[in-house]
């Protein structure tokens, strides 16, 4: 988070909760939290690294969506139903890196035409991910 406090205002659609975040990646965005994330994100400051999840799930004919917020803090993520010394989904952030680098090791494959060695590939993007900051998160 870039800020303390988010920017709130009201359009034609309803309140809105406006963020100034920063990615993994040191890139700045602006983030309209829909207002059960804002109810925790407000609780947090500048500074402050957070993991937003967001899952939908089709119940009938409708789609139900539902943000899971996880407290980034000393390379322990947290949220408010689990052990703080204990990641909540049961992964460390090193899952996820991982994870990501062999999806993006993948499409790189894919893109230049089988040219290179996904599995090289994943690796090498997992190590540059994992020295940003020693768990994956820049800033």
């Amino acid at each position: 988070m870039l800020f303390d406090d988010p920017k709130i205002g009201q359009s034609q659609y309803g309140d809105f909760f406006l963020y100034a975040v920063k990615n993994g990646n040191g890139e700045e965005y602006s983030f309209f939290a829909p207002e059960e994330v804002h109810a925790k994100l407000s609780k947090l400051r500048k500074g402050n690294k957070v993991q937003i999840t967001k899952t939908a799930e089709q119940n009938g004919k409708k789609i139900v969506t539902t943000f899971d917020v996880k407290v980034i803090s000393n390379g322990k993520a947290s949220d408010d139903k689990s052990n703080p010394d204990q990641p909540a989904n049961g992964k460390d952030n090193y899952y996820d890196i991982m994870l990501n680098s062999c999806r993006d090791a993948m499409k790189i494959q894919s893109e230049l035409g089988g040219m290179f060695d996904a599995k090289s590939l994943a690796v090498t993007l997992f190590i540059a991910r994992t020295k940003i900051n020693g768990n994956g998160f820049g800033g």
